[in-house]
């Protein structure tokens, strides 16, 4: 009787062998997109534009006396870089499309200021623009009503926008401000789209963490030793026949 072989042979790789690094991998992924999301989500406050929260005359609302200033509140501080007021603007348009603010603006903290004399009574309206904390320029209009009161005197208003004379309050030439107001939304068209990069490589490092736990290990081919084991067994079994 011949001596049986004894097999020696590892066997077939395990599969938690092969899935270890892909595991390994995800679980990295994993951990990039959630920083990178915790990120995004604590300087999405800090990037919102600032809005209207109040104003002088009120939205749609009706003034029958002329009012010490013109303003426009905002629910942040508003960024005046070296106080040049570059960027903001507050016009004042009568019934016949002449402007009658002075042209001088004044930013102190959330709020811009203007000084204005009103013409005849009727519907006007205010446009303005403002540079947000966060460098956008964010720009509205609305409409009020002017009930001028007995005795007063109109002013005549101007065809063009007024340039302010004088001192630290004055703003810029319409050209000028035009010039401001695109470098600014430059500048926030910028860091949008860095904000949308960022969010697209958080997106895409989820789809790839969710493909590779979901994906499943390939069938299981026949390894070399198994089949040297099975080689094996059948010349067991011839030698026991010949025995």
């Amino acid at each position: 009787m011949s001596a049986r072989r004894i097999r020696t042979g590892s066997g077939a790789a395990s599969p938690a062998g092969r899935t270890g690094p892909r595991r390994a991998l995800a679980l990295a992924l994993a951990s990039v997109a959630v920083t990178a999301g915790a990120v995004l989500g604590l300087a999405a406050p800090a990037s919102a534009h600032n809005y209207m929260i109040a104003s002088t005359p009120t939205v749609n609302g009706t003034l029958t006396s002329l009012p010490k200033r013109f303003e426009i509140t905002t629910n942040d501080r508003l960024l005046d870089i070296g106080d040049t007021n570059s960027g903001f603007a507050y016009r004042i348009v009568g019934p016949s499309g002449r402007y009658y603010e002075n042209g001088c603006l004044i930013v102190d903290g959330p709020s811009m200021t203007t000084k204005a004399a009103l013409g005849r009574s009727g519907e006007y309206t205010i446009e303005w623009q403002i540079v947000s904390a966060d460098g956008h320029t964010v720009s509205d209009r609305y409409r009020f009503r002017w009930e001028a009161p007995a005795g007063f005197r109109p002013a005549t208003g101007s065809t063009r926008p007024p340039v302010c004379a004088s001192g630290p309050g004055a703003s810029a030439a319409a050209s000028d401000t035009g010039t401001g107001s695109a470098d600014s939304g430059s500048s926030g068209v910028v860091g949008d789209a860095i904000w949308i990069g960022a969010g697209g490589l958080v997106l895409v490092a989820l789809i790839v963490v969710v493909l590779l736990l979901l994906r499943r290990p390939a069938g299981l081919a026949v390894e070399p030793a198994t089949a040297e084991r099975g080689r094996d067994d059948e010349d067991d079994l011839a030698d026991d026949a010949r025995d």
